[in-house]
């Protein structure tokens, strides 16, 4: 909570002259709207995402003992079943693999063919967004096996880019922390959580990385951090792209994570999952966690309308080893409800209905050593999500996707009381002092059109889209005097804020892109993209070419060498509008008897720089993909990413007097990223997969960022920038999950995490830096070791109603090693306890029961 300003001599006449222009967002309405009707040949609206098929064809004789071996030339051929007219054709390469990329959401006749082979077909249901690999081995008999599985994992090799993607299945049975689709950027070797519990993918802050479900923009509007959930049954997969090269994704820094949901079929099916709380004692003392979850889906018409409803409720409460009982917990409340609705209107046109729902209340938020339950704030958060989607199938194999969604998002924070925070070395008294209640709201439509596969010097898939988002935010902002006091409870430092604030802001959005995939032959793929950005607060036309590129350089092409450059341009916070609108600060500093003053009152204005641009990175990587034996692949891979033009706020103390100054927000900010990544992933079918990688990496940028003065709980001191290591860099991180099949039908699933520990500063008694910022030292290296244990089973046949049906138990252990992973440290110089750390979360058992029925 540390409001920290900068100043340079550049921005002291900087002046305000911020205000909706209403004429942008009417034109770039009219230019979108011309855009769809003659490029994209509109339809109703509909989610982007395609899906893939991709996998291996092998031959194999009747010989028992003989390996199955690849086959090289197979034809195959995908023929939509409602449009026998509609075909792919493509042929295995010199290691039997193939692909079907950008498919639309249908069902496919697959017919694969060989010389001296018997024909093999198999129909294949391709949901929206899901890649799904089929290994297909062929004899010279009518015999043949086929094993189709939705596609997961850090390895393709048909993609210009790395992605991890992460079944819903995976998330249940991989001990993260949180059994919840937002802890899937965890299993990505370049993600880190930091200290304050958000995701940091790529070196980025929280707010510069886009998340998406089903295509639709899932972040608040107001500072770009996720804010969507939803229960973990209604998640098909989540995609995580680590170097997000295509021109499809924009106004991001860092990496761009999509979750495909669910839907129904024809079939009736119900699921319970967590439904025994979790006891701080495992079996006695109070309930740490009760988060049970229920899914319904079916038909509501056969073969033609599907729903899917998914509940649940999650308590959680935390406990802070370092304060004394009963003020040592903070709690945590949260509902959510999903339902989808999926139509099949006719042979080429499907629609989804999605409706979401997910309130929280958290008391005593950020309850620690230094800040107990008094001091702490409650958080209440509403957010909604509806979004309506068709996909519309064409005669030459093209299709188009559309999108329209409207997204709220309201959250209020408020102290305990109304008196004034209190901040001391060995812990703070008083009540937090800023209430903040906020209402946001998104609208978004977006077109993207596929075409037909062209041929020319090679073949060519070209995607051409557009899109127009509406923000607003709504909002008061009251702040409460802060006090500064010294060890010996004397004043040393009082910050004032003037009245209430009401606040309002829009921002209006345009894009624009096209993308073209060039398969120039077998060795090499070529991926190009052109995205055009625009909005009414920058005002700044924000072109970004982007190039990715895959080459198989051996024979065999098990080696994979892939890489790519692109430009960027993150997104303009809804909050830089109303910035100037917020209620000014005065503060005044004290000699050591805390009565003299020796600076100020020193009134602070805020002030938005008169030319604001959006963020800007340059960005490249290259890695290569190498077998190192038959079931193990490894990777190397370097990643550098540029970043300036960043919001960052700056204190000018002007000449004017004491009592003038300016809180400057502005594009100075900067920031520089670089990245090594070693992997290697062990994949047997009999055995299971195991995946683990180690990362070396740099993070610094300036540290003044906006986030810090406009995020959710607002900083309130106000200190100088630096340009320094953030505070979510970590040099060394190493691991490692997997999912080990044993006897009996028991998986085994570890995680095992160690890195480098990030990084603090000591202030002094003004709660100023002393020394470089980031630099006085880290935290101890982190380690964490958890285990789960489960097993699947059939319910006994005499069980009234639910025999036969399938059950698993088991459990699983967090922090198994019960290793020190402290939280906080003391950083104040003036305290005896300088450079002591608090709070390590100690290890705990869950239980794990999941019915279906």
């Amino acid at each position: 909570m540390n409001r920290k300003l900068t100043s340079h001599a550049s921005t002291r006449s900087i002046r305000s002259t911020h205000s909706p222009d209403c004429k942008f967002f009417y034109s770039s309405l009219l230019c979108t709207a011309t855009f769809c009707l003659l490029v994209l040949v509109p339809s109703a609206m509909g989610q982007h995402l395609t899906g893939r098929i991709k996998g291996t064809v092998k031959v194999t004789s009747e010989a028992t003992d003989v390996p199955p071996a690849l086959l090289v030339g197979a034809r195959l051929t995908l023929v939509n079943r409602d449009l026998p007219d509609q075909l792919f054709k493509v042929v295995t390469d010199d290691v039997g693999n193939f692909i079907f990329p950008d498919l639309p959401a249908a069902t496919f006749v697959l017919t694969v063919e060989a010389d001296g082979l018997a024909t093999v077909k198999r129909e294949i249901s391709l949901p929206p967004g899901v890649g799904l690999t089929v290994e297909i081995v062929m004899k010279s008999t009518i015999s043949e096996t086929v094993t189709i599985r939705e596609e997961e994992g850090l390895l393709s090799t048909a993609e210009t880019t790395t992605s991890n993607t992460v079944r819903a299945q995976t998330l249940t049975a991989v001990p993260l922390p949180a059994e919840n689709y937002q802890s899937a950027p965890l299993l990505n070797p370049g993600v880190v959580r930091g200290l304050d519990g958000v995701d940091h993918q790529k070196g980025a802050r929280a707010g510069q990385s886009a998340y998406t479900v089903n295509g639709v923009d899932i972040t608040d509007p107001v500072t770009g951090n996720l804010a969507f959930d939803i229960p973990l049954e209604a998640a098909a997969n989540v995609r995580t792209e680590e170097n997000p090269y295509s021109a499809v994704f924009g106004r991001l820094t860092g990496g761009a994570t999509d979750l495909e949901t669910k839907g129904g079929s024809n079939k009736f099916k119900v699921t319970a999952a967590r439904i025994f709380p979790t006891f701080r004692n495992t079996f006695t003392g109070a309930i740490d966690s009760f988060r049970p979850r229920v899914t319904f889906s079916g038909p509501v018409a056969r073969d033609r309308l599907f729903f899917l409803q998914s509940l649940e409720y999650r308590f959680t409460r935390t406990r802070v080893p370092s304060l004394k009982a009963p003020g040592d917990e903070s709690t945590s409340e949260n509902f959510s409800s999903f339902t989808q609705f999926d139509l099949h209107l006719n042979k080429t046109n499907s629609a989804k209905f999605v409706a979401a729902f997910f309130p929280e209340k958290v008391r005593f938020a950020g309850l620690n050593t230094f800040n107990p339950q008094r001091t702490t704030p409650n958080t209440k958060q509403r957010g909604t999500l509806f979004s309506i989607s068709e996909q519309a199938i064409f005669k030459d194999t093209s299709f188009l996707s559309s999108t329209f969604s409207y997204k709220t998002f309201d959250l209020d924070v408020f102290g305990q009381g109304t008196r004034p925070l209190e901040l001391l070395p060995e812990g703070n008294t008083g009540n937090y002092f800023a209430d903040i209640r906020r209402q946001s709201q998104r609208f978004q439509w977006r077109e993207v059109y596929y075409s037909h596969g062209l041929e020319f010097h090679g073949q060519h898939s070209l995607k051409l889209g557009g899109e127009i988002d509406y923000s607003r935010v709504t909002g008061v902002f009251r702040e409460n005097s802060t006090l500064i006091r010294r060890q010996d409870q004397s004043l040393a430092r009082r910050i004032e804020f003037g009245a209430a604030a009401n606040v309002t802001s829009s921002l209006g959005e345009f894009t624009a892109f096209a993308q073209d995939r060039w398969v120039v032959n077998k060795k090499l793929t070529v991926d190009a993209g052109l995205r055009f950005d625009r909005d009414w607060l920058a005002r700044q036309n924000a072109i970004s070419p982007r190039l990715s590129f895959l080459y198989l350089p051996l024979k065999n092409h098990a080696t994979v060498i892939r890489g790519g450059i692109g430009l960027f341009y993150d997104r303009t916070p809804l909050s830089v509008g109303y910035f100037s609108q917020l209620s000014e600060r005065t503060v005044t500093t004290f000699a050591a008897d805390g009565i003299s003053i020796t600076e100020g009152p020193r009134r602070f204005a805020n002030i938005v720089s008169a030319r604001l641009r959006n963020p800007r990175s340059v960005r490249a990587s290259l890695q290569i993909d190498f077998p190192i034996a038959s079931s193990v692949t490894g990777r190397i891979g370097y990643l550098q990413r540029s970043s300036t033009d960043d919001f960052i706020v700056d204190r000018v103390d002007a000449s004017g007097g004491l009592n003038d100054g300016a809180l400057v927000l502005s594009n100075l900010g900067r920031s520089r990223y670089r990245e090594v990544q070693l992997l290697a992933i062990y994949d047997n079918p009999r055995i299971g997969t195991l995946n683990a990688a180690y990362v070396w990496s740099s993070a610094r940028g300036d540290l003044n960022s906006i986030d810090n003065f406009l995020g959710d709980f607002p900083a309130f001191v106000v200190r100088p920038n630096e340009y320094g290591p953030q505070p979510f860099d970590a040099a060394h991180r190493f691991l490692a999950y997997g999912q080990l099949r044993m006897r009996y039908g028991i998986n085994i699933s570890p995680v095992l995490e160690i890195r480098s520990g990030f990084p603090f500063s000591f202030v002094n008694e003004h709660l100023d830096f002393v020394g470089a910022r980031n630099q006085a030292g880290s935290f101890p290296t982190f380690l964490s070791l958890a285990m789960q244990v489960t097993k699947g089973f059939a319910i006994p046949k005499f069980v009234p109603r639910i025999g036969g049906r399938r059950m698993r138990i088991g459990a699983a252990v967090l922090n198994t090693t019960n290793h020190f992973n402290p939280s906080e440290v003391q950083n104040n110089i003036t305290s005896p306890r300088l450079g002591q750390f608090f709070n390590s979360l100690r290890t705990s058992v869950r239980g794990k029961f999941e019915f279906d029925f």
